[in-house]
């Protein structure tokens, strides 16, 4: 192949390149969602391998399964569903109440500092506000016109965004059902030694996704239940809302934890009105995910990413600004695979090169 030829092919192996990327970008949404159905049956695939072989069916043993995780999902929803519900229609009656009292009561301190004249009340500052836009009737006439205008397209999105979520329960049966038939077909495909070196690496990246993942998720209920007994013992009236929204929010490193401290401490403050209880709302906050850091962690994930706590930073990071919430929520797991497959392929390649 002369050089013009091979230089052709780069050309066109760049540009197919581009594209390909292009297109997955056009298509992140449908593509983080297949992403997170496959992330939810490789977690779930060891129960149902398992009830495969004692039912006598790879389908029994997903059904199993999916009913097992229903009566769980309705458990917890009637277990802790009344109350909070409960919590939320308090929040509802009573916050907007306390914010407009606590924002009377810091006016003459945010004057004193800040030198001057402030809305003496809640209402009259949020008038204040929209009259810098104009008015209350430019302001009503654009938010009206945009309703209209996007009603047929909030309708059309309605509908995509329940087609969005079928495609998950869809693609999860899928993957738990055929999943381990076409990993083994591409594995067959495979020359002997490579498929040896397929197999090893897959079962590196199997012990440390599927430890990272099931840790991670035991560290999120340890966590939402040491911050409700916290949050109950102060008295706070969102404790269980907090708590079920804080352990949820520790699958994402450092700012998840830090969001759901400075909201607790935020709510605490509006819903006693002093200073004592959001400190301790926030001691709570700080015993628990020290706990969190120093005992619960270590214990039940240990160092399974293998990565520096500034890297992971910087990954989950670079992940937000990419792919916004969903790039938050993979960039952890993403990068606890590519820690195991990079440096094999460096070797691979390696050795390639001087067998060449």
């Amino acid at each position: 192949m002369g050089d013009r030829a091979r230089w052709g092919v780069r050309i066109a192996a760049l540009a197919g390149g581009l594209l390909a990327l292009f297109l997955i970008y056009q298509l992140r949404t449908l593509l983080l969602l297949i992403l997170l159905a496959f992330v939810l049956a490789y977690v779930m695939d060891p129960p149902v391998t398992r009830l495969t072989r004692i039912l006598g069916g790879r389908g029994r043993g997903i059904a199993c399964v999916a009913l097992g995780l229903l009566l769980l999902l309705a458990g917890a929803v009637a277990a802790l569903g009344p109350r909070i519900a409960g919590e939320f229609r308090w929040a509802a009656a009573t916050l907007p109440g306390k914010a407009a009292q606590t924002y009377e009561a810091m006016v003459p301190r945010l004057q004193a500092l800040a030198g001057i004249q402030i809305p003496a009340t809640l209402p009259e500052a949020a008038r204040e506000v929209w009259g810098l836009r104009g008015g209350w009737g430019p302001w009503l006439t654009e938010r009206t016109q945009g309703l209209v205008a996007g009603a047929a397209s909030s309708v059309v999105g309605l509908v995509t965004t329940v087609l969005d979520l079928l495609i998950i329960p869809a693609f999860w049966v899928f993957f738990l059902q055929e999943g381990p038939a076409v990993k083994a077909r591409l594995l067959l495909r495979l020359p002997g030694a490579r498929r040896a070196w397929a197999e090893r690496v897959i079962a590196e990246m199997d012990e440390a996704l599927r430890g990272f993942l099931r840790g991670q998720a035991t560290v999120c209920a340890v966590v939402a239940v040491l911050l409700g007994v916290g949050l109950a013992l102060v008295g706070m009236k969102l404790a269980i809302v907090m708590a079920v929204a804080s352990g949820l929010a520790t699958f994402i490193p450092y700012f998840g934890p830090l969001l759901s401290a400075v909201t607790a401490v935020l709510l605490a403050f509006l819903e006693f009105g002093d200073v004592s209880h959001g400190l301790l709302v926030a001691a709570v906050y700080a015993v628990v995910y020290a706990l969190e850091a120093f005992v619960i962690t270590p214990r039940v994930i240990g160092h399974r990413i293998g990565l520096h706590p500034l890297v992971v930073m910087v990954v989950v990071l670079a992940a937000g600004q990419l792919l916004g919430v969903w790039g938050i929520l993979f960039a952890v797991p993403a990068a606890a695979v590519l820690r195991v497959l990079i440096p094999e392929v460096w070797m691979l390649l390696r050795q390639a090169r001087v067998q060449a």
